[in-house]
């Protein structure tokens, strides 16, 4: 009966101590920042086991001869294809009065263009998880080195049963308190009349504190940079997007009125919640009158002084966190302040990313309660304005370059909604002719061909 008894007072104490005080108070225990710097050192010592036992059985060595191999057939082979371009016919002579000859070996090299430029694609990989630098430890990454070594086993499993059987325990119960936690606040908000002068300073505490209670069910450690370019009353706070947690970190210490896609499950819950007691607006991509509807309300909530200041992510999906694509221009046409902001995680210790085509909210969040922590930098930057002579579409290119910039991101011009839309037709064939334009240029092929000849007929997007 003792042990149980000290055993339920520890996990109490743990569990108000550790995450309901911190969240009241507004305030990052030291102890989350000592947990991760000791996490990473784990990770570094695991990665030195599994290096140190590649070199014993000797696959760094037969990593390093394979690559060798490869880089020198790759080598052997462009030297052919440059010996054998003298050779080829050519297309601008006739074989026998008969027209341009023509043969398989002509269009091979046309052919591995195209397969290296799908290889190389620099926009559909960045709606996929990036991998990781270090192994760490969770079987959901690529990497599964666990039986390369009994030390490894060991650790394994000590971090195994070091998530699953005590942080994740503590994570649901604080992630509980803050939904019940939005419930009350939800319903108190309510009594209260709005006309009030105090009503803004309760809304602002307790919306604060339910985002903080989340961030705590994860274990999160956010680095908030410049602090003093925060987004005031009347303004447009605009972000690269992640996750839905995106929202919910900027909330840490701010109040928001958001704009983004409506959702069901445990993500429309608590969109109806926070909907009763602020002026959000939640809209459906399909349909075109919610578009005009989001843009007249954020006209109208911008013009108004004491209205919080509007959280919107302009690229309108998730990326992995490597790019910032293309913003629309909708929330850069109103004349008005615009406060960008930089987020950028830190992937060692979990995936951020929600693949929302292949993840439910769920368990999406399951996997991140599961997961080490999460650690990531946010950096506000200055304010902005159009310019006089500027067009909505440059301001939002200049505001996104700002970010991707301070974020250490690309900065790519795609539509990040093209994972979920099809290309039109005009883009498709503006794709085509700039396909076509890069294999002329770049093949192994003679630089005689003529833009009339079969071979650019093979290639034309009629075909």
């Amino acid at each position: 009966m003792l042990p149980r008894l000290v055993i339920l007072i520890y996990w109490f104490s743990t569990f108000i101590f550790g995450f309901l005080v911190p969240a009241f108070l507004g305030g990052t225990l030291t102890l989350r920042k000592w947990y991760i710097k000791n996490v990473h050192r784990l990770f570094v010592y695991c990665n030195n086991i599994i290096k140190e036992r590649e070199h014993l059985l000797g696959f760094d060595q037969e990593a390093a001869s394979s690559v060798t191999s490869a880089a020198s057939e790759d080598a052997d082979r462009q030297k052919e294809r440059r010996g054998k371009r003298k050779h080829l016919p050519s297309y601008a002579e006739d074989d026998e009065g008969g027209g341009p000859n023509f043969g398989f070996c002509d269009v091979a090299p046309l052919v591995m263009n195209g397969i290296a430029s799908i290889r190389d694609d620099q926009v559909m990989k960045r709606f996929y998880a990036q991998e990781k630098p270090l192994w760490n430890m969770l079987t959901r990454t690529a990497i599964h080195p666990v039986f390369m070594s009994h030390r490894l086993n060991i650790i394994w499993f000590l971090s195994l049963i070091w998530r699953w059987g005590w942080l994740l325990p503590l994570r649901i119960l604080v992630f509980i308190s803050a939904m019940v936690w939005l419930v009350v606040a939800t319903g108190i908000l309510l009594i209260i009349p709005r006309r009030l002068p105090f009503y803004d300073k309760c809304y602002e505490w307790s919306m604060c504190l339910v985002f903080r209670l989340i961030t705590h069910s994860l274990s999160a450690v956010i680095n908030f940079h410049n602090p003093e370019y925060k987004a005031k009353h009347g303004g447009i706070c605009v972000a690269n997007h992640t996750s839905p947690l995106d929202a919910v970190i900027l909330s840490y210490d701010n109040c928001y009125s958001m704009i983004g896609q409506r959702h069901g499950g445990l993500l429309g819950f608590s969109q109806k919640l926070l909907d009763l007691t602020a002026h959000h607006v939640w809209f459906e991509r399909s349909e075109s009158k919610d578009r005009q509807r989001v843009v007249n309300r954020l006209k109208n909530h911008c013009s108004g002084g004491r209205n919080h200041p509007v959280l919107i992510f302009p690229e309108g999906t998730c990326i992995n966190n490597t790019s910032v694509m293309m913003f629309k221009k909708g929330s850069f046409e109103i004349d008005t302040t615009i406060y960008p902001v930089a987020i950028k995680y830190d992937t060692l210790f979990t995936e951020a990313f929600w693949n929302s085509s292949e993840q439910s909210i769920v368990k999406y969040l399951f996997m991140m309660i599961t997961s080490w922590a999460l650690v990531c930098d946010v950096w506000y930057l200055e304010p902005m304005r159009r310019l006089p002579d500027e067009d909505a579409i440059t301001f939002a290119n200049r505001v996104k370059a700002a970010i991707a910039e301070k974020g250490g991101l690309v900065d790519l011009q795609w539509d990040g909604m093209i994972k979920r839309q099809k290309l039109s037709e005009r883009i498709k064939q503006s794709l085509l002719a700039r396909s076509r334009q890069a294999f002329l240029e770049n093949s192994v092929l003679p630089r005689n061909i003529s833009h009339g000849s079969k071979l650019n007929a093979l290639i034309s997007p009629e075909n």
